[in-house]
């Protein structure tokens, strides 16, 4: 696990041009307006630590760019249920994680969330970050 890789590879999403089409490596979709990566190891010794690598990550973040936005997914969740239409990458978020810190960037118009995707049971949590400059809805 290093700390520093992953934030170097936040600044590189903050940094590189949105993709004109839907795209994706590694499990890891990108599209017009946002990017996304897994952080960490891939595979946890143990559920917490993910939980821990987060914590540190959003405290690095934290020093960085000053205190996030937390929010739960439970009402967007309901939202896109119902019909509505919500811009990516933020259904994709909300199938994933049910917890989301997100940061403005300054002097930019990007975004950036940290989050474990943790609903799927029969897999371990993943730590995952999206860059966007798409509002969250």
């Amino acid at each position: 696990m290093d700390i520093a890789k992953d934030l170097a590879l936040i600044d590189l999403l903050c940094a590189r041009d949105f993709p004109a089409e839907h795209s994706g490596t590694d499990g890891a979709p990108a599209g017009p307006g946002y990017h996304s990566a897994w952080l960490g190891p891939g595979d946890w010794p143990d559920a917490s630590d993910c939980y821990a690598y987060e914590a540190a990550v959003v405290e690095r973040l934290t020093q960085r760019w000053g205190a996030s936005s937390r929010w739960g997914t439970v009402t967007l969740g309901e939202r896109i249920a119902g019909g509505e239409d919500i811009p990516k990458p933020w259904p994709m978020l909300s199938a994933l994680a049910s917890d989301l810190r997100t940061w403005e960037v300054p002097g930019s118009s990007r975004l950036v969330t940290v989050a474990v995707a943790d609903r799927d049971d029969e897999n371990q949590p993943q730590l995952w970050v999206v860059v966007t400059d798409t509002d969250p809805p």
